[in-house]
């Protein structure tokens, strides 16, 4: 039998990424391609001695099933990170714990998202949103950006403009790729655009803890007066990826949907997890964890720029304030995926920007990551990066 005849057809929306297909060549490679957290960050011994007390002292409940909105000692901790760092008042009943911040967007997409509607998204953004949206048969609309976020004049010119937009996707904290933080005046000005249509505004904010300045702003859903931003966040960056706890923040009765279709899905995220990372913030400071990972990453970041400044001087960027990401942009006449088989030839991986964008014509941007990899492999890499560039001109 051939299967592949009884698919649904929306299964011809799931292709592999081309980053995706990328990584296959990368295997053996210094790399400043993949978006994860360091291994040597994770709270291994913190981690075992607090699976040993929940186990000991709990563990006849969080074995069962649980909660389908997450542990509620957890989702306590939530609401009181979210109003540390974002100024964000809300309760328990406010935060649906997911199996990571992916399962966030699926849910979102399963509740809000109809054939044809249309999501606004900034270029370049987060491919797996992107694809996401577009598997439940959202029309990915990208908008414009400049230098701190969404250009808000090729906004306000598309909403005036077309009747069929259901949710603009945004990432305002460090965003995935360009490391973009949007300022306070114009988280300000988007949510009084925004706020005059009837429209879910999904704010995603895998990297907001991940920073590097003492500058704290309020997220967009701290400034909703509409009760039309869902937020998202994660521990994958801060604690770690593997545990896959995620977190969405809206009104009630948003939540009270998403808590519906997540029964459907998987009927809870794992217990046993969220008790962990509860734990670990009951025996130890999660604050200073946090702290001790930025001024790492932050390290690495300062050697990514200044041997990229020394040795590859043609490459242009703009330092970010936070996050996993630095967006260069490479000389017109080098394409950037001429740029990455080269790198592959000397061993060293990075991520091409194109396809980050809907469209083909942006081909001299590449996303470089610096938190998985040592400050001495970083200067390795980049020289090895500059021997590849050297090679096309």
């Amino acid at each position: 039998m051939n299967c592949e005849n009884l698919y649904a057809a929306r299964m011809s929306r799931v292709k592999l990424s081309e980053i995706a297909e990328m990584a296959k060549d990368s295997q053996g490679c210094l790399s400043l391609a993949e978006g994860v957290p360091a291994a040597d960050m994770f709270p291994i011994e913190e981690m075992i001695a607090c699976s040993k007390q929940i186990l000991e002292e709990r563990g006849k409940n969080l074995l069962q099933y649980g909660n389908y909105g997450g542990v509620l000692g957890l989702r306590t901790r939530i609401a009181r990170i979210v109003k540390l760092r974002y100024e964000m008042n809300v309760s328990e009943d406010n935060i649906l714990v997911t199996t990571g911040s992916t399962q966030c967007m699926d849910l979102l997409g399963r509740v809000f998202i109809d054939e044809g509607d249309i999501v606004l998204v900034e270029t370049p953004s987060y491919i797996d949103g992107m694809n996401t949206f577009a598997f439940y048969g959202g029309h990915i609309q990208n908008i414009p950006s400049n230098g701190d976020g969404m250009d808000l004049v090729a906004l306000e010119q598309y909403l005036s403009s077309h009747d069929k937009v259901k949710a603009i996707y945004v990432i305002p904290d460090f965003q995935n790729p360009t490391g973009r933080y949007w300022s306070v005046e114009k988280r300000k000005a988007f949510m009084n655009l925004v706020s005059q249509y009837d429209l879910i505004v999904l704010e995603d904010n895998p990297y907001g803890e991940i920073n590097y300045s003492d500058e704290i702003r309020p997220s967009l859903a701290s400034m909703d007066t509409k009760r039309q931003v869902v937020y998202m966040g994660s521990f994958s960056k801060t604690f770690s990826p593997g545990l896959r706890v995620g977190y969405v923040i809206g009104h009630k009765t948003i939540v009270d949907q998403l808590e519906l279709t997540k029964e459907s899905v998987d009927l809870h995220s794992t217990a046993l997890n969220h008790a962990i990372i509860e734990q670990y913030m009951v025996n130890y400071s999660y604050d200073d964890h946090v702290s001790y990972m930025c001024n790492v990453y932050k390290k690495r970041l300062d050697t990514l720029c200044d041997t990229l400044a020394r040795e590859l001087p043609e490459f242009r960027f703009i330092k970010p304030l936070g996050g996993f990401f630095l967006w260069v942009t490479i000389p017109d006449n080098i394409h950037c995926y001429d740029l990455f088989h080269a790198c592959i030839k000397e061993k060293v991986s990075f991520v091409p920007g194109l396809p980050f964008y809907s469209t083909k014509d942006n081909t001299n941007h590449i996303r470089l990551n610096f938190t998985g990899i040592s400050e001495d492999n970083i200067v390795e890499a980049v020289t090895r990066m500059k021997r590849a560039y050297e090679s096309l001109l």
